[in-house]
């Protein structure tokens, strides 16, 4: 299966600015021969604040005017925006992961799509693991991790943040998931570039990240949970980008992943969930407890 990694920029806070990059990319990954096109998070918006200051304080009291606006931004599943990239899917018949801020049932959310050949809606995907101690104070959380079947392979979604917390792969991987998509939006570095391997290692599923370039960012990658062959270890990476723009290419061997998956110790062949129980204790205790950043936060 072959997975386009854009690794492109998006205007910032323009959604029919970023909807016609997104068509663009979509055909250029068509015409290179992906099956699946996957988008950096939230790029409607291009992961823009309302204000520069938002990412360290968003309820700033006197900016109500451009948090509201910022808001309005956010597009439903019937929205242009969605009609014209599930349409562009179906023309090109390529799969596509595309990413934005969304109207939840409570507030705005960042999410991903999972689009079809046929521009059908396979699987919706709202970040779990929200930013609230930034900038997603002012989005509502995602409350589960699911995934859906694209071309015969169980594909899960999970967003940015989401990766540093094994729980979310974890759960993909008990849920079906070969192989997990990441549209990501932060800059990058080797603890969080071993996250997404270690991810694909103990989970035994195909990872691909997609992020936006520039200095520091970049580096989308992808990963094989493959570390062992008859020669003993190898290299799990399939792809390590550089900072720079572009669309790049991963291909993942399913067929040997699914081999690998059948034979070897990790994901779910060994795990003793009779120990796990404090994993589902919601008490959260020092040193971790850290104040909401609003009083809404808290209580929504």
């Amino acid at each position: 299966m072959k997975i386009a990694l854009v690794q492109k920029k998006a205007v910032p806070n323009d959604v029919k600015a970023n909807l016609d990059l997104a068509v663009r990319y979509m055909e250029e990954a068509g015409r290179a021969g992906a099956d699946l096109v996957l988008f950096p998070e939230m790029w409607s918006i291009g992961y823009a604040p309302p204000f520069p200051e938002a990412f360290d304080d968003p309820f700033q009291k006197e900016r109500e005017k451009e948090r509201k606006a910022w808001i309005s931004q956010a597009v439903g599943e019937d929205s242009a925006y969605i009609r014209t990239l599930r349409e562009t899917a179906k023309r090109l018949s390529v799969g596509a992961v595309i990413t934005g801020m969304y109207e939840g049932e409570k507030g705005p959310q960042n999410e991903a799509f999972l689009i079809g050949r046929e521009g059908e809606i396979l699987l919706r995907y709202a970040k779990v693991h929200t930013c609230d101690f930034s900038l997603e104070a002012l989005l509502q959380s995602g409350t589960s991790f699911e995934t859906a079947e694209f071309d015969g392979v169980r594909i899960g979604i999970m967003i940015c943040y989401d990766r540093e917390f094994p729980e979310s792969a974890r759960v993909l991987m008990l849920k079906g998931a070969e192989l997990i998509l990441v549209p990501n939006a932060c800059d990058m570095n080797p603890a969080r570039l071993h996250q997404l391997e270690a991810r694909a290692f103990e989970n035994m599923t195909g990872i691909a990240m997609a992020n936006y370039p520039g200095r520091g960012w970049g580096q989308s990658c992808a990963f094989s949970p493959v570390v062992f062959g008859e020669d003993g270890y190898q290299d799990p990476t399939i792809l390590m980008a550089s900072e720079e723009e572009g669309i790049l290419m991963a291909e993942f061997p399913i067929e040997e992943i699914r081999e690998y998956r059948k034979n070897e110790t990790w994901g779910n062949a060994y795990r003793k969930t009779g120990a796990y129980e404090k994993l589902l204790d919601p008490a959260v205790e020092e040193p971790f407890i850290r104040p909401p950043l609003t009083k809404e936060k808290e209580e929504g």
